[in-house]
């Protein structure tokens, strides 16, 4: 109660909450709905990339649970394309692009499902860029998320079939010992992608 309005805080309150495992997938991601809310997200004028990701992230779940509402789907793919623009953040992006395929996988408009798909394709080039960027950076081998740098050029260039950079960025993030649960969140991610890719 006391730092109900610091951003931080209420922020990692939402992602706690909606992936609390205690309770039924549904209402967390709710009650993670209800949480987030308050920094207003829907407001065009928010533009911290951690709130709308979060957002973003509880409309995909929200998504991946039921796949009926497909407004879920697309709300996750408004949340994760303003953050990715604003910001240029490559995990908004690699969201926002996989967002991209789950869609196009199940238009049923073919002109639609191309130009999704061309997008994702697109975004993920363009995340490589950013990387690529990132990496001229003297203190980039020490980053804090350097294997998750390496996890995400392993994903998109698979999404944009270079297997060659894909192999390499996959050795280059199992090089760095990841522990359990980021192998599996990694090998999800990777599984997924290749199942939309088909």
């Amino acid at each position: 109660e006391k730092v109900e309005n610091d951003t931080y805080f209420v922020q990692q309150l939402a992602l706690c909450t909606y992936k609390d495992k205690t309770i039924s997938p549904n209402v967390a991601l709710t009650d993670a709905l209800g949480i987030i809310k308050q920094l207003e997200p829907d407001n065009r004028n928010t533009i911290d990339p951690e709130t709308l990701g979060i957002t973003g992230a509880i409309y995909k779940r929200l998504w991946e649970n039921n796949k009926v509402e497909i407004e879920y789907l697309d709300r996750a793919i408004e949340y994760y394309k303003r953050g990715f623009t604003i910001n240029q953040d490559y995990y908004t992006g690699e969201n926002y692009a996989l967002c991209l395929n789950l869609k196009a996988q199940i238009s049923e408009n073919t002109d639609e499902k191309i130009y999704l798909k061309f997008s994702a394709k697109e975004t993920r080039k363009e995340i490589i860029e950013i990387i690529n960027q990132l990496s001229e950076d003297d203190d980039f081998e020490i980053r804090s998320d350097l294997m998750w740098i390496y996890a995400t050029l392993s994903n998109c260039y698979m999404g944009v079939e270079d297997m060659e950079n894909h192999q390499f960025y996959d050795t280059k993030f199992k090089e760095l010992n990841p522990v359990d649960w980021q192998k599996e969140t990694y090998e999800k991610s990777l599984n997924n992608l290749k199942e939309l890719l088909k």
